[in-house]
This record gives structure tokens, C-alpha cells and sequence, in this order.
């Protein structure tokens, strides 16, 4: 019986390069074989030669081109059996980068939205896959990836967060071959804008309440800490703070409930997002006393024209 020892896989090579398709066989008689290309016999040629080694049934193609793809088939014969074993070969292209400006480094701001497009070319058309941060690209519902016929593939990201911040990677692969195409994603920001200022004085009265304001505009909504000279006023019982409560608002508020003359000093704010920071003016508080009378109010009787004295 024949025996087949070393059966070759399917192959894939490059254009160009050479290709070789190798049997392994023992039986008795000593078997002959005969190749066969897509059905027609091969004969040895500039393209094609033929090599018999001990039990070792070689095919060599020289100079691959896309016209060698297809399958071939051994014919191998002792007289008493017959095989027939089909190969099939690709001769392919490795993926390519096609980029006249590579887009290696982009910036968005941060709620808007954006993409990252790259093109590549192969034969076979390569699979293109991305990965963010060197790891599968997250299942999320702000990306999405469309690809053209002529090998442009494009990630669309929504509403771009800090997080969508990093190295995204496309990566084209065929079977002879893969390229990576990279790009970093940095997330910008629109500076904080103070509208509204300080006003440059407050009088506040002991007992009472009082209340700063400011308007200040950014992407994303600039954060505010409040600070009395050189110290930072943190929430309390007694302090009050606020922030926009709505997509148009952009007022930001300092309440101190019962003030004591202890709060007077200069009042500022400092107004933060990642595109930057600024502060704001002072206002300077002063805190009062509320009038209080020091005697009672007696009734008094007086003619017309007379003056009253209290």
C-alpha cells in the first residue's frame, strides 16, 4: 500500500518568491507521480521544476504570481494503488499602509466627535481589526468602524470622554502577512471664560446670610473652589456651595449661612477644567452689625408746629 507520511498544508507565499509543495511516500513498487494544476498536467518548465529525493516527491514554482494560485493536485501510482492529494497555494501581497499623511497624532475636544481612518492595500484584502492601548477595542456604543471597498477603514468616536484618551491601533492581516497602523487620541479641553466676575464688594450683616456669585463657561463645565485669602472653603453646615444644575447654566455660588465678623476678608474663586484654569477678581466682604436700639421709645404729646424729641 502507499503511504502517505508528510502531507503538506495549504500554502500561502508571497508574489515574487519561490514556492515549494513537498510529498512524502512509501509503498512498494516504488510509486511515480504526476502533478496537476487546477487539472492540467505540469511539466517542467522555467516556472516549474520537479525533484525526486529518496522517498521525497518535490515541486518547486519559481518567481510566484497571482496567476500560480489556485490547487495542485499529486497523482502518485504504484500500479496496484493511486492517490490523488490536492494542495492549494495563495500568492498574495503583505498588507501595506496607504497614507499620504499618516495620521499618527490626534486632538479632539472633549464632547465632540471624531474619527481615525487608515488605508492599507494587500492581495488578499486584509482584515482590519482595532485595538485601544494595545488590547481589543472596547464593545461600546460611541465607536463604530465602517470600512470602503478601496481599504479605508475609519473608527468613529461620540461624545469623546478623557477616558477615549490613548493609542489606537489598526491592524491589517492577510495570509501572508499583517501591518499596524497607529494613532494617539489626545482629549482636549475649551478653557474656563468668566462671563460674570465678582463683584469688587460685599457688605454682609452679622446674624444674616450672604451669598457670592460668578458665571464661568468651559468643556467640560469648569469645577470652582472658593477660597478666603489663602484658604480654601469647604463645604459645611454653615457653607453653602453650588454649581450649574442645567445644560445652559453657568453660575456657580457661595452661600454662608448666620455670618460672623470672622467671615469678612477677600473672597475669590479659582475656575478649573482640563483645557486650563484662571481666577477670579476679589471681593472684599466687610461684615456689620445689625442696628439695635438702646432705649425704648416713649409716646410724647406736642402742638402743632413744635418739634418731637426722642
Amino acid at each position: 500500500p502507499l503511504t502517505l507520511n508528510q502531507t503538506p498544508n495549504d500554502i500561502n507565499v508571497l508574489q515574487t518568491q519561490n514556492a515549494q509543495i513537498t510529498f512524502e511516500v512509501n509503498g512498494l513498487p516504488r510509486p511515480t507521480i504526476t502533478w496537476l494544476f487546477n487539472g492540467t498536467q505540469i511539466q517542467t518548465s522555467a516556472k516549474y521544476k520537479m525533484e525526486t529525493k529518496g522517498n521525497q516527491f518535490i515541486l518547486n514554482v519559481n518567481k510566484t504570481d497571482f496567476v500560480d494560485s489556485g490547487t495542485y493536485t499529486a497523482i502518485i501510482d504504484n500500479g496496484i494503488e493511486k492517490l490523488e492529494v490536492p494542495v492549494k497555494m495563495n500568492v498574495g501581497v503583505k498588507p501595506k499602509v496607504e497614507a499620504a499623511k499618516p495620521a499618527n497624532e490626534l486632538s479632539c475636544v472633549i464632547g465632540q466627535d471624531t474619527q481615525i481612518s487608515w488605508k492599507f492595500s494587500g492581495v488578499e484584502k486584509p482584515q482590519i481589526t482595532w485595538l485601544f492601548n494595545g488590547q481589543p477595542l472596547p464593545t461600546n456604543e460611541r465607536y463604530q468602524i465602517t470600512e470602503t471597498e478601496d481599504g479605508i477603514s475609519t473608527l468613529s468616536i461620540k461624545t469623546v470622554e478623557l477616558t477615549d484618551k490613548g493609542v489606537y491601533t489598526a491592524k491589517a492581516t492577510n495570509a501572508v502577512g499583517e501591518v499596524e497602523a497607529k494613532t494617539t487620541l489626545n482629549i482636549a479641553g475649551i478653557k474656563p471664560v468668566l462671563t460674570n466676575d465678582l463683584e469688587a464688594t460685599l457688605q454682609a450683616t452679622k446674624g444674616e446670610s450672604m451669598t457670592i456669585k460668578l458665571s464661568a463657561s468651559g468643556t467640560p463645565k469648569p469645577e470652582v473652589v472658593w477660597m478666603r485669602g489663602n484658604d480654601e472653603l469647604a463645604p459645611s453646615d454653615r457653607i453653602q456651595v453650588s454649581g450649574p444644575t442645567s445644560e445652559g447654566d453657568d453660575t456657580y455660588t457661595i452661600t454662608i449661612l448666620n455670618v460672623q465678623p470672622e467671615d469678612q476678608g477677600d473672597y475669590s474663586a479659582k475656575i478649573t477644567n482640563v483645557g486650563g484654569s484662571l481666577k477670579s477678581k476679589k471681593c472684599k466682604v466687610t461684615v456689620t452689625k445689625s442696628p439695635v436700639f438702646v432705649g425704648k421709645l416713649t409716646a410724647q404729646e406736642v402742638k402743632q408746629g413744635e418739634t418731637a424729641v426722642f
